[in-house]
């Protein structure tokens, strides 16, 4: 009997807000993978079926960072996907070869400005599954970002103006202002119920 797979994995990119320290010379980050979204979406694979893909990540501004590929399981059927196999190269290197649900992320790939970097990631699904795998499915993505953002990102097309630190902290400061005011006035009205009363 013939098992059918089907794998759909997705590429979410992020960028961080960088703001630039001299308007005469902006530090822009651009990141952007090709594709820019699906990777894989397969369907009538069999045991012994291997797919690969190349992912071009590339770095269109002018300041060099280090990005980092995690993964993560989406939906789906957790047994099949803890059984697919995972290989990860660059220039004929590998940077993972093993289960894909050990793979966490990559360490740190420094890319310079207006460079880019092209991975090949190949999936496949071992020869031994039987036919308790028939039909099953699988989703789960990969994430690029910027090392040292994973805890603030923006989608890489939402970018900010280098102005944006001025009117930042305009916003700031009148949101200070007016906290104060409002604990003013409820401190002054609590005290003049408090002489009113006998």
């Amino acid at each position: 009997m013939r098992i059918i797979l089907l794998l759909l994995i997705l590429i979410t990119l992020f960028s961080p807000i960088v703001l630039a320290e001299d308007n005469s010379n902006p530090q822009e980050i651009d990141i952007s993978t090709s594709p820019g979204e699906i990777l894989f979406d397969l369907s009538n694979m069999k045991p012994g079926d291997s797919v690969n893909r190349s992912l071009s990540v590339s770095n269109n501004g002018n300041k060099n960072f280090s990005y980092i590929l995690s993964n993560e399981f989406k939906s789906g059927d957790i047994v099949f996907y803890n059984q697919l196999d995972l290989v990860i190269k660059s220039n004929n290197q590998i940077l993972y070869e093993g289960k894909l649900n050990k793979f966490k992320e990559l360490e740190p790939r420094l890319l310079n400005g207006k460079k880019n970097e092209n991975l090949m990631l190949f999936i496949k699904i071992p020869i031994e599954l039987g036919n308790e795998f028939q039909g099953l499915e699988s989703d789960f993505q990969f994430n690029i970002y910027v090392e040292g953002t994973l805890g603030g990102v923006l989608p890489v097309d939402n970018k900010l103006p280098t102005t944006g630190s001025e009117m930042f902290n305009l916003l700031a400061a009148g949101a200070a202002i007016l906290l104060a005011g409002l604990i003013l006035f409820a401190y002054v009205k609590r005290k003049k119920l408090d002489t009113k009363r006998p």
